[in-house]
């Protein structure tokens, strides 16, 4: 069942490729692309079938109109109008004579114009023809009617035109004499349900579908990019053994693939190493003990306390390096904890031994927050830190445990005592070991972080220079940065660190 479950899978495998989905992405692309130019083009050219269909229907209607100006009895038929010969109520207002002309309740919008040629081939009030349209909707525009050489024929289609582009139950009343005017309708041209259907909007709408896919599917590829580098980089950074997960196309799960399998040779060659060390440090044990028994048979005093000396020395470097080594090799799993809990206990420990050790913890802490459209500054917000959630954060306790305790101790080793200071944010929490007299140069502060460099006010104190490596580590390993500065009375050591890893 495994078998052929693998198989399949590894025959599905090709489907979720980036080359696979790019290519079917192009060939999706190409098929709406053209579906839209189509869908385009063919509205444009149904649109423009339709409106040189009204245009020339409005030719045609001046023809008829010009033959019922001059034969007023004359039976007219048309396969696009409907014609009939009306009378219009003429109603005196303000000693002017309007016009009623019946037409259903709902054309409430009247378009009044008078048509004519060029003004030099205006002969007499003939040549004028007055035109009432009648609209449920909207006025139409005569502004762009163009009084060309080309007469009233051009006129009339230009305005049938507009009518027909924008589609009403309109009704046109044309004057015929002073008593008749003839009513005009065309369903087949004028009318909305007589229109091509519109596909330019579907045709954008597609378009900008199909471009969000595309957008999409860039977008995803990229994510994936980022997710692998984010999660590398908090690999690197936290120092964290566990693999990353494949998850994507094939190329990415690939390359997730190759940079585990990296961090596992690496890993394993940095145990290798560490065990190596390890194992001479160890053996060095021996002869080390032994050389100390054996000094205690020399006569000579003096000589018998240099030998010592140098012993001890020497077992302390031993002890650096083991101590190293066996932070190297730590594998604990991160865990949620209270940092201000963790730090406290630390320092009632020194002071239970009468160190002079003290805490400096704020029972509020800030959480920096933006503007928004209530507040538009950006200010603090101060929340009070409960007993049961004091600074909570996930981190290595033990490593932790390791690294303050060796700032504390260098703290006391080259000061006269080590105050604590536990800072936090949303995101980070700050832990400041400072000390009381110690007097470090300060012109290149980075080299004490190096293995078995020590400051010049250390050379006659115990310790092999690794105290501050082993703490770098561990800070670096958390993600977080290890740096000095110069306070009011001593060395600061500034340990910022991630809250969560």
């Amino acid at each position: 069942m495994n078998k052929t479950t693998t198989k399949s899978s590894s025959a599905f495998s090709w489907l979720f490729s980036a080359t696979t989905i790019s290519i079917v992405m192009l060939v999706f692309a190409f098929a709406c692309g053209l579906t839209s130019a189509l869908m385009w083009e063919r509205s444009n050219s149904s649109w423009q079938t339709h409106l040189d269909k009204a245009f020339n229907g409005g030719i045609a209607l001046f023809g008829t109109v010009s033959e019922l100006r001059s034969q007023p009895s004359r039976e007219v038929q048309s396969d696009i109008f409907e014609f009939e010969i009306v009378q219009p109520t003429k109603v005196p207002e303000s000693n002017v004579t309007q016009l009623r002309f019946s037409v259903p309740n709902s054309s409430v919008y009247e378009t009044s114009l008078t048509l004519h040629p060029p003004s030099a081939a205006v002969t007499s009030s003939a040549d004028r023809v007055a035109v009432r349209i009648f609209s449920p909707q909207f006025q139409y525009s005569v502004s762009n009617l163009p009084a060309t050489n080309d007469g009233l024929a051009f006129q009339f289609g230009e305005l049938s035109r507009g009518i027909a582009r924008l589609c009403s139950d309109a009704t046109m009343f044309v004057e015929i004499d002073s008593d008749n005017w003839l009513s005009i309708r065309a369903p087949s041209i004028w009318s909305c349900s007589s229109r091509p259907a519109d596909l330019r909007l579907p045709a954008l709408l597609l378009a900008a579908l199909t471009l969000g896919i595309l957008f999409s599917v860039a977008n995803g590829f990229s994510q994936m990019l980022e997710n692998l580098a984010s999660d590398i980089r908090k690999a690197a950074t936290s120092g964290s053994i566990e693999e990353i997960p494949e998850r994507g196309a094939n190329e990415v799960k690939n390359l997730t693939s190759a940079v585990n399998a990296f961090f596992a040779s690496e890993r394993q060659r940095l145990e290798q190493r560490a065990l190596l060390l390890s194992g001479i440090s160890h053996d060095l044990g021996t002869p080390a003990t032994r050389l100390k028994l054996r000094t205690a048979l020399i006569d000579d005093q003096i000589l018998r306390e240099k030998l010592d000396r140098d012993i001890d020395q020497m077992t302390d470097m031993i002890d650096g390096v083991l101590s190293y080594t066996r932070h190297e090799m730590d594998t604990e799993a991160p865990r949620k904890i209270s940092m201000r809990s963790l730090v406290e206990a630390i320092v009632d420990d020194y002071q239970d031994l009468g160190k002079p050790v003290t805490l400096e913890a704020p029972d509020k802490i800030n959480l920096d927050r933006l503007g928004n459209v209530f507040s538009q500054t950006s200010e603090n917000t101060q929340i009070l830190i409960r007993d049961h959630q004091r600074v909570l954060c996930k981190c290595r306790p033990n490593a932790i445990r390791r690294a303050l305790t060796n700032l504390i101790e260098n703290a006391l080793k080259y000061g006269e005592e080590a105050q604590v200071a536990l800072h936090a944010t949303a995101d980070h929490f700050t832990i400041v070991v400072s000390d009381r007299g110690s007097h470090t140069s300060f012109e290149q502060p980075e080299k004490l972080l190096e293995p078995f460099v020590r400051g010049e006010n250390a050379k006659l104190l115990k310790g092999a220079g690794l105290g501050l490596t082993i703490t770098n580590s561990v800070v670096k390993n958390h993600g977080g940065t290890l740096s000095f500065s110069q306070g009011q009375n001593g060395l600061e050591v500034v340990m910022d660190l991630p809250r969560w890893i």
